[in-house]
């Protein structure tokens, strides 16, 4: 584990927005804008600072659209669809195990019941893991099954029967589908994703909870894992804020293996979560005393005609996050 960081933290926000890199932009849209009502706020090519500092090279190039529920900040999807990229996915469902180490799905909350939302990905061809599974972790019980997107993105649907009001938008009922409710990484070491998101980042910890022997199996269907482990579930959120969450799953030992260097931009799928941050460049500090990997020290990018800093950074679970400054 890296070494503990100093105690002047900055403060840092939840996932602002989740990138989907994509080979297909039009088939993305007719899921996340079409079917799931999801905003376009605004469709921007990959500009030279950016595609430098996301560390691209100079033959790619690209197009962003970003999406939001009903234009709520937190929780936005942002489609990156490359030109001159490698196709590489960040998770193959036919060469990756569920248990790898490594991003695995964007999670979206629909209304009960969950068969309205089944329906309509149905309806665009899509497929799902395995029937709605039921299940309860630690006071939370939810109802949830997930599809395979295109570019093997897993995009869980999820209704929080037993879930904590701070956990849900008050109006994101007003369409069937939420802003990203919470993204899942697979871990293979709790301690240090504690101290990544808790004491690093400073991120609140919330469900630390174990899947009880008699939900295992239904869990180990939605997630596509092996019958019979262990898991383990662990939350982290921004204190006052329902979306954006970060959740990890701890396969005991049936953890896989790391897909390393996997989640990157220019990769197709899931390729990085977007966090604000007070103040970069003590951020910056704070990751390189702790031992972590900057992929990207901060740096001045134009992002849709507005200048922004960002850094790039890589979490223990081979995740990779963007921090935005949130000022010049």
């Amino acid at each position: 584990m890296p070494s503990p960081a100093s105690t002047d933290r900055p403060t840092v926000g939840a996932i602002q927005c989740v990138t989907v890199g994509v080979s297909d932009l039009e088939a993305n849209l007719a899921i996340y804008r079409d079917a799931m009502g999801m905003v376009e706020e605004a469709r921007y090519p990959i500009s030279a600072s950016l595609r430098d500092a996301w560390g691209l090279g100079d033959q790619v190039s690209g197009e962003i659209v970003e999406l939001s529920c009903a234009s709520y900040p937190m929780g936005r999807v942002r489609l990156a669809c490359y030109q001159g990229a490698p196709p590489i996915k960040v998770r193959s469902h036919t060469e990756d195990s569920g248990t790898d180490v490594g991003p695995k799905a964007i999670d979206f909350y629909v209304r009960d019941p969950i068969t309205h939302a089944i329906s309509i990905f149905e309806g665009l061809g899509l497929k799902a893991r395995s029937a709605p599974v039921t299940h309860t972790v630690g006071d939370m019980v939810s109802e949830e099954l997930v599809f395979k997107g295109p570019d093997d993105v897993s995009i869980l649907l999820m209704v929080g029967h037993v879930h904590p009001a701070t956990d849900l938008r008050a109006s994101w009922t007003e369409g069937d589908f939420s802003e990203v409710a919470t993204i899942s990484i697979v871990s293979g070491d709790l301690n240090a994703s504690r101290h990544f998101y808790g004491q690093t980042l400073g991120l609140k910890q919330g469900l630390d909870n174990e899947t009880g022997a008699e939900d295992r199996a239904g869990v180990a269907s939605l997630t596509g894992t092996p019958q019979g482990g262990r898991i383990n579930f662990l939350m982290f959120s921004q204190e006052d804020e329902p979306s954006g969450k970060v959740l990890v799953l701890h396969f005991f030992d049936s953890t896989g293996k790391r897909l390393t260097g996997r989640m990157r931009p220019g990769h197709l799928g899931f390729s990085l979560m977007t966090h604000s941050v007070s103040d970069i460049d003590a951020l910056h500090a704070r990751l390189v005393e702790g031992g972590y990997e900057v992929v990207q020290p901060p740096t001045q990018v134009d992002l849709n005609g507005e200048p922004r800093r960002i850094m790039l950074a890589r979490g223990p679970n081979e995740e990779m996050l963007e921090f935005v400054q949130t000022r010049l």
